[in-house]
Formats: structure tokens, C-alpha cells, sequence
């Protein structure tokens, strides 16, 4: 899905500024944040991984890129626990209530919203898959070996997909093959798990990002099958 979270090369965004001994939690309730999503995720199975991701992407771009990293990761629990149906949003708000009956304001509050994963008849929610297996284990012969020059395909999915805008339409060459793993874009949007092959695939810098780069500076990714395609010649000593 194109959206603000996006944003690997881009820039206008300012340096980056770093912290001393930064904590791994700045507030208690950091911590609380993330003990809650483990257990959703992990023991309680509500919602999955790739779904909290997706879930990310569809927040409004002012609240997402103005909040903290774990106001995030609350915004995005309270929308798929509505939308799994295990709370809604009244009982949120009473919550909040008893917790902290002194209301706070904040700038970020018309925007702190998801949007809905709506339908559309225009652009496809997944990329569209071509083959894959049903069991992580099941055989599945890779298309690719290593040394094959791949393309990533442009695509542009409404739904959730692991290929960053900045690689699309790159050709890379295949480092190594890790086996099959269960693809993201589908998992989401059908609830259910296919698997495909998964390579990781190199790139120069200076074809991502231009001459400006180093040109020793490579670039190694991880890509499900039917992200790539063949890339011109099929193994990169031809």
C-alpha cells in the first residue's frame, strides 16, 4: 500500500536526531504497549503481525508521522480490536475515562483515525499471485537461482504489500534463496497462508538512488517470488 510510512528515499524529513543511552521505553506505559500487543498477537491470536502492519499504513499521514512510536502502536490496537469485534468504541472511551478522568487535548486528534480497508473495483488490494503452496514445507521450485537479474515489478496494491515504492522497477541481481515463507499481501487480505519462495536480492545504490551514491554501496532486500520478474539477462555474467 503507498502511504506516509513509506518513506525510504525519500527526504526533506531533517536529520536525524539521535539520543545518548537512548531507553528502550521513555514511559511505563511503553512497556505495557508492547507486553498488551504480544499477548494479542502471540497467546491471543486476534489479529496477526502483517495485519498490525497494515493497520500502520492506513493511519492518517498527520497523525503517523507526528506521534511516537508507540502512539502508533496504541492507535493501531484499538482500530483492529473494533474491527475484530472484541471491543468497541464506546468501551474504549469509557476505559480512558476511568483511567484518566482529566481530558487532554492534542493537536493530533482530528487525525487520529484509520482509515477502513475499503473495497475498490479499480486497483487490486494483493498483487496478483501466480503460483505458490499451501504448506510451508510443501516442495516449490524457485524460478530464480542465485545470480539471476530480476526486476521488481511496478505495482501499485490498495492493500498491504512488502515492496517499498523506492525499489519498484529496480533490477537487482538474486544473493541466496531462504526458502519458503508464507506471503504477507495475501495473509491479510484473504486470511489465509500461501507460501512462496523468498530471495534476497542485491542492488547497486547508484540505480536506486543515483549517481549522488556511493557507488560501492549495495543495497540487500528480501523479496517474495511474485514481487520480481526477469530483469533482461537471466544471470548477471552474461
Amino acid at each position: 500500500m503507498n502511504g506516509m510510512h513509506d518513506v525510504g528515499g525519500t527526504d526533506s524529513f531533517g536529520p536525524i536526531e539521535r539520543e545518548e543511552n537512548e531507553p528502550v521505553f521513555h514511559e511505563p506505559w511503553e512497556a505495557r504497549m508492547r507486553a498488551i500487543t504480544t499477548l494479542v498477537i502471540k497467546k491471543c491470536r486476534i489479529y496477526n503481525l502483517d495485519e498490525g502492519r497494515h493497520a500502520s499504513e492506513r493511519m492518517h499521514p498527520v497523525f503517523y508521522l507526528g506521534s511516537s512510536y508507540y502512539q502508533t502502536w496504541l492507535l493501531r490496537l484499538e482500530a483492529l480490536l473494533m474491527e475484530k469485534g472484541v471491543l468497541t468504541e464506546e468501551e474504549i472511551a469509557d476505559k480512558i475515562t476511568q483511567i484518566s478522568p482529566v481530558q487532554f487535548t492534542s493537536h493530533l486528534q482530528p487525525y487520529r483515525k484509520v482509515q477502513p480497508m475499503l473495497p475498490s473495483v479499480q486497483r487490486r488490494k494483493v498483487i496478483q499471485v501466480t503460483r505458490s503452496v499451501r504448506q510451508k514445507n510443501e516442495p516449490i521450485q524457485p524460478i530464480f537461482s542465485p545470480g539471476s537479474v530480476v526486476r521488481v515489478k511496478e505495482m501499485s496494491p490498495l492493500g498491504h504489500t512488502r515492496v517499498p515504492r523506492y525499489i519498484r522497477g529496480k533490477v537487482g541481481v538474486v544473493e541466496a534463496i531462504h526458502g519458503n515463507y508464507f506471503l504477507p499481501d495475501v495473509r491479510v487480505h484473504e486470511g489465509i497462508d500461501v507460501y512462496q519462495p523468498v530471495y534476497q536480492v542485491r542492488f547497486n545504490a547508484q540505480d536506486i538512488w543515483g549517481e549522488d551514491a556511493s557507488p560501492n554501496d549495495k543495497l540487500l532486500i528480501e523479496m517474495w517470488e511474485d514481487y520480481l520478474e526477469w530483469g533482461g539477462t537471466r544471470d548477471e555474467k552474461q
